[in-house]
């Protein structure tokens, strides 16, 4: 039941993210809501699972896109696990702890993908407008994953609870 629930919510973030023509935008740049979720995932979970949680999602975005099949899925991996990694040496339920966390882990996320992409031949000028669209990005997806983050961890919690429940009563 526990993935169920997670594949729904996998689905439920692409649909968001890729809505419409356009996309979902704020401020002239588009929110990264499937990072932002693994990102969360990976403050939530134990960081195997959340690896293999974001490597679903990265896969899962790079058949929506249809172009570099695994890299969003490398990515994300990889994104998740220091992010996992680095979380448990703090208070993640500290409110900046989660803020810096998002914040730095977003912009890995795209320095990443950015690199990524050059290294499939997709090479982009480095110009101010590239910075400025990461620091965006990553500002959002600070403040709104550290809001987030408590209504998902009781989601989590639930979710382990009745998965363990189910388990033990067959």
């Amino acid at each position: 039941m526990k993935y169920v629930v997670y594949g729904l919510i996998i689905l439920l973030t692409l649909v968001l993210q890729t809505a419409g023509v356009p996309g979902v935008v704020f401020f002239g740049f588009k929110p990264e809501f499937m990072l932002l979720l693994i990102l969360l995932a990976a403050m939530i979970m134990p960081p195997a699972e959340a690896v293999v949680f974001a490597f679903c999602a990265g896969l899962a975005q790079d058949v929506a896109v249809g172009r570099f099949i695994t890299l969003h899925a490398g990515v994300f991996m990889l994104t998740a696990l220091l992010e996992g990694f680095v979380i448990q040496r703090f208070y993640r339920e500290n409110f900046i702890v989660r803020l810096c966390s998002l914040f730095i882990g977003t912009a890995l996320a795209e320095l990443l993908y950015l690199l990524g992409a050059a290294s499939f031949g997709l090479s982009r000028a480095w110009t101010a407008a590239t910075w400025w669209a990461i620091l965006a990005v990553s500002a959002f997806n600070a403040f709104l994953g550290a809001l987030l983050y408590r209504p998902l961890s009781k989601l989590h919690k639930r979710l382990v609870y009745y998965h363990e429940l189910l388990k033990r009563t067959g």
